[in-house]
């Protein structure tokens, strides 16, 4: 068995020989089925962009369209309105049940999170949070320690800690991820565990040196290693 791999390995001609006529016989064995198979693919690509351009593209602008409204009511504070829309125009919610395909829908998730958040409807805020995707590095880190907030309005520090942790971690945003830090760190300082308190404030010393945070982080540091005993 070995000699004739060997064998093979140093004489290409035989190799080719035997790859070109074993694809042949599979084509001629199964000419109907490939035929089928491309046919298939060729439909499947055909109807994922017709798919896309005829019906999803004109969703979207209609879905884009119909949210201006419930965004309007968000700028102004009005967050039940923002949600639920009034009586001629849809509210973010109306928008991902009705459009929920569309990126409209996905960033309506975002507002709906926030919405509830500032109405105190906490759990609500974390499903709709957890649904919002984006790799928007301003957004995505935001929306992540909204969930935080929410878990820490709900008195749940742990996960709160975790989440604020995860929102720091997914970016390095100079002009958010320090925020994000140091709301980390004090309350692993109220936990009473400065090491880790200490590793964040660390972080924002180090990573973060322009930001606003990182200028009066010197005391946050001096503060947890007199605690800690260090």
């Amino acid at each position: 068995m070995t000699n004739k791999h060997n064998h093979e390995d140093h004489d290409p001609l035989i190799n080719v020989e035997t790859v070109l006529g074993e694809t042949g016989n599979y084509l001629g064995k199964h000419q109907k089925l490939i035929i089928y198979l491309v046919v298939g693919i060729a439909l499947l690509v055909g109807g994922y962009f017709g798919y896309k351009f005829l019906y999803l593209e004109p969703l979207e602008k209609t879905a884009s369209s119909e949210m201006f409204y419930a965004e309007r009511y968000f700028e102004m504070d009005s967050m039940q309105m923002a949600l639920n829309g009034d009586k001629e125009h849809l509210g973010f919610l109306d928008i991902i049940d009705n459009y929920g395909a569309t990126q409209a829908a996905n960033v309506s998730h975002y507002y709906a999170g926030i919405a509830y958040l500032q109405l105190g409807k906490f759990e609500d805020a974390i499903e709709n949070l957890e649904k919002f995707k984006s790799k928007d590095p301003l957004l995505n880190p935001i929306a992540k320690a909204a969930i935080a907030d929410a878990y820490l309005e709900m008195g749940d520090t742990e996960k709160a800690i975790k989440q604020y942790v995860k929102a720091a971690d997914c970016e390095n945003n100079e002009y958010v991820t320090p925020g994000i830090l140091l709301r980390a760190g004090l309350l692993y300082e109220k936990e009473k565990n400065y090491k880790e308190a200490l590793k964040m404030y660390e972080r924002i010393q180090k990573d973060f040196t322009t930001s606003q945070e990182a200028r009066e982080i010197d005391r946050y540091i001096g503060r947890v290693k007199e605690l800690s005993g260090e």
